[in-house]
């Protein structure tokens, strides 16, 4: 099987970073907390709404769906007034289906257990449905590579993440994020501790080129294209 490329596709990593890097004043924080202390706004949801409207699919991690009270909708911003494909990311398996995002109607969810991000393997998946009691749902099960490439065969090449951290920072060591929407919100968290954009375990420099600098109030949403 014949390794996808860069150019194949596009993924969006779409998040608001408080002035000193960090994404969440704790982990596990959701929007709500996020909100409460004001590290997002309604324009900054808008932006984000508009920006997984163009997307495929959303990726995003097990824990960060569990802090939310579920997918948002943007059938209303789409050509075919349709949702995108939500595949949620694991790597310990846990997922816990009484959360409301299952039980959610009209949006294509899916799970992918991901065994690796390493792009030197050959690409790995198996693809299973299946009717749970809440719906149809996908099951995933391969490294990163197999996955894309098999979006890529279904047409599917345009992909927002939306993290959390440790599934950001996946993306970005594989140097597997060709954009990043970045929210820079007018707080500082001050806590060494908390959630950062990347949180490499070895030094991880990327060139990024500003392509849009809009501003709300002391919110500044910046897009970058990432070399």
């Amino acid at each position: 099987m014949d390794k996808i490329k860069k150019q194949d596709f596009e993924i969006l990593n779409i998040i608001a970073s408080a002035v000193d890097g960090k994404i969440a004043s704790h982990s596990m924080e959701s929007s709500f907390e996020r909100n409460q202390i004001g590290m997002i706004c309604n324009e900054d949801f808008q932006r984000m709404r508009s920006s997984v409207a163009t997307c495929d699919a959303v990726f995003i991690g097990a824990k960060s769906i569990e802090t939310e009270k579920g997918a948002f909708r943007v059938s209303d911003l789409t050509k075919n007034q349709t949702e995108p494909e939500w595949i949620v990311f694991t790597q310990s398996g846990n997922i816990s289906f009484q959360h409301p995002f299952w039980k959610q109607k009209n949006i294509p969810k899916s799970i992918f257990f991901v065994s690796s991000f390493n792009l030197n393997e050959e690409p790995m998946l198996r693809l299973e449905e299946k009717e749970e009691e809440f719906g149809k749902i996908k099951y995933y099960l391969g490294n990163i590579l197999g996955l894309l490439n098999y979006l890529n065969t279904i047409n599917k090449k345009r992909f927002a993440l939306l993290g959390g951290g440790k599934l950001n920072t996946a993306f970005w060591e594989q140097n597997l994020v060709t954009d990043l929407l970045l929210t820079v919100s007018p707080i500082v968290i001050g806590n060494m501790h908390s959630p950062n954009l990347v949180s490499s375990s070895h030094l991880l420099s990327k060139k990024l080129e500003c392509r849009k600098v809009t501003q709300s109030g002391n919110f500044v949403f910046i897009d970058y294209k990432v070399f």
